[in-house]
């Protein structure tokens, strides 16, 4: 760390070693300037700024070294210059990663059409059916039988040909195999892991997403056989390796703050208390914010019950886990990577869509949350999904007007043309995942949606030209958690094949960055204290070693990332 001493008439200067203690030797306080090459602010009336000033936890000051000393004549400054020669950036906000869900997949075994880079695996990727399955049969023989279930993650029938129950049971009879596919809203189980599972096919004859044949279960299928897998996948050791390596990922790409959006995934107390002991055990350097789920705390379908629940929740807020107050989670359609969205016009195969929470229910579970004034989050996918949502959106406020409802859309897979004058008009706002168009657009063009819908996935341009506030997420891991990847993403509307898909969908370089700060933040209505480099709010920032505006946003993805500063402490990123 560098250090240099900057001497102003009657101001005397401390080493930043001393900056430990927040008050000078004659009781004044210590504030620390940071300058850099640059500094990008996310604020609209001040954009770039050459140095910022830090007390405690919190920005006091910004602008050159020399006007923040002629400001702070009341305290004792230290200069430190570690980050002359970067850029500085609000730390990146990620508004929808689920921490349970990566604790839950990321200990699996990794077999994804596409490359993963993880701080615990690094994963080769692989595509056509043959490969999929070779790859499969080479990690279930490396796996240890008396370890118990083998569980492998990224299957996708689109990249992979369908595999079933028969193909597990041919690789390994014994030993109890879960596919999970690339979405997390499916699976498919050999003979073993459902005998392992005390599963019959008589228990599920019934259900629609269930075929206990092919051993495979989806969407809400799977939401019923949840409490059977718990004890596999919500094993203590498991499920703590999955949320160090998740959050430590999201941490290592910048992130200074999530938002989990939809807690519990199964059980609250198990798994808030796992999450507050890894973050406290790690010293994780990071804002955790959390979001009831509607379905979630209405286990037994007490929809009245689930709303006081959740307004209640920020009573169990502690140092390091802050539930939101009145904002809650809702599911409409079908998962995107499984084509499980609901489309207006239907699927080229012919086959369909779900629905997670049926439209005529969806109405009935959000009325009860906007009635009591709660902002609500959707997760919806398809232009049909989208349809309903904003539907139902407008019915509330016919019913009972709030100008300033913050309804996001999460995830926004596919929406018509038509659908975005009318989303702005109601004053719905979107967090996009933009992973989707790179990883999917080609392959959708070809299977399910032709080019004409699929090249135009994650309509995010024409938001931005009617004023629609955007942010980006990953959505963990369905997508990296690496802000720049899905920023780029975003301004470049280029797949990973390196085409460029529908360019007048891309967002602006500088409307791509506010998604991953100011208007991330805005989404869960934390724009007050991070997001932007701004006097008073909390002093969260990424440090990078060059400037995404002078960057093709191609390139984002490549810039190096030195580190975070998470409330004015230094935390660099290896």
């Amino acid at each position: 760390m560098k250090f240099f001493n900057l001497w102003i008439v009657a101001l005397p200067i401390l080493l930043v070693g001393c900056v430990e203690n927040t008050s000078g030797p004659q009781g004044t306080s210590v504030a620390t300037i940071y300058p850099a090459e640059t500094i990008l602010t996310m604020n609209t009336d001040s954009p770039v700024t050459q140095a910022v000033a830090v007390v405690d936890e919190k920005i006091i000051a910004l602008g050159s070294v020399v006007e923040i000393t002629e400001q702070l004549t009341s305290f004792q400054l230290s200069i430190d210059d570690s980050f002359e020669d970067k850029v500085i950036m609000p730390g990146f906000v990620e508004n929808h990663l689920h921490p349970s869900l990566a604790g839950i997949l990321l200990p699996s075994v990794f077999i994804t059409p596409w490359d993963w880079d993880l701080p615990h695996q690094k994963v080769s990727g692989v595509q056509g059916r043959i490969a999929y399955l070779d790859r499969l049969k080479e990690k279930v023989a490396q796996h240890d039988p008396n370890d118990g279930f083998f569980i492998t993650w990224g299957y996708s029938q689109y990249f992979h040909g369908q595999v079933g129950r028969a193909d597990l049971d041919e690789i390994n009879s014994k030993i109890p195999i879960i596919v999970w596919q690339r979405s997390f809203h499916e699976i498919i189980a050999n003979t073993a892991a459902l005998q392992q599972l005390d599963m019959k096919a008589d228990d599920y004859a019934q259900h629609p997403m269930i075929n206990f044949a092919r051993g495979h279960f989806w969407e809400t299928g799977l939401f019923a056989i949840m409490n059977k897998m718990r004890p596999i996948i919500q094993e203590p050791s498991r499920l703590k390796y999955g949320l160090q390596q998740g959050l430590d990922h999201a941490r290592q790409n910048g992130i200074t703050a999530v938002a989990d959006q939809g807690v519990p995934m199964i059980d609250l107390d198990s798994e808030m208390a796992l999450l507050e002991s890894v973050i406290k055990a790690t010293e994780l350097p990071m804002h955790m914010f959390l979001v009831g789920n509607a379905k979630g705390m209405a286990p037994d379908g007490d929809e009245v019950a689930a709303v006081g629940a959740i307004a209640a929740l920020p009573e169990r807020n502690t140092d390091t886990l802050t539930f939101l107050p009145k904002q809650v989670k809702l599911l409409a359609d079908g998962a995107f990577y499984s084509q499980l969205m609901q489309m207006q016009d239907g699927y080229l195969d012919g086959h369909h869509g779900e629905w997670l929470t049926p439209p005529e229910d969806l109405l009935r579970i959000a009325r009860r949350y906007w009635l009591e004034d709660f902002q609500i989050h959707i997760h919806v996918n398809g232009d049909w999904g989208v349809r309903v949502v904003l539907t139902i959106i407008e019915t509330l406020n016919n019913e009972y007007p709030r100008p300033n409802h913050r309804t996001v859309l999460h995830h926004f897979g596919y929406s018509a043309p038509d659908q975005i004058k009318r989303l702005a008009d109601l004053g719905v706002w979107v967090s996009a995942n933009p992973f989707y168009l790179w990883a999917l657009a080609e392959k959708y063009a070809e299977i399910g949606l032709g080019p004409e819908r699929a090249h135009a996935m994650v309509r995010l341009g024409a938001l931005e030209r009617h004023g629609v506030p955007i942010s980006l997420h990953s959505d963990l891991p369905m997508a990296p958690a690496a802000p720049l990847k899905l920023a780029s993403v975003a301004a470049s509307r280029q797949s990973a094949q390196g085409n460029v898909l529908m360019p007048s969908e891309k967002l602006s370089p500088i409307a791509a960055l506010r998604g991953i700060t100011i208007d991330a933040a805005k989404m869960i209505q934390q724009e007050d204290s991070i997001g932007s480099i701004e006097i008073g709010k909390s002093a969260d920032f990424v440090v990078l070693e060059a400037n995404p505006l002078e960057i093709d946003p191609v390139f984002w993805p490549d810039i190096p990332i030195w580190g975070t500063v998470f409330k004015g402490q230094i935390r660099p990123r290896d």
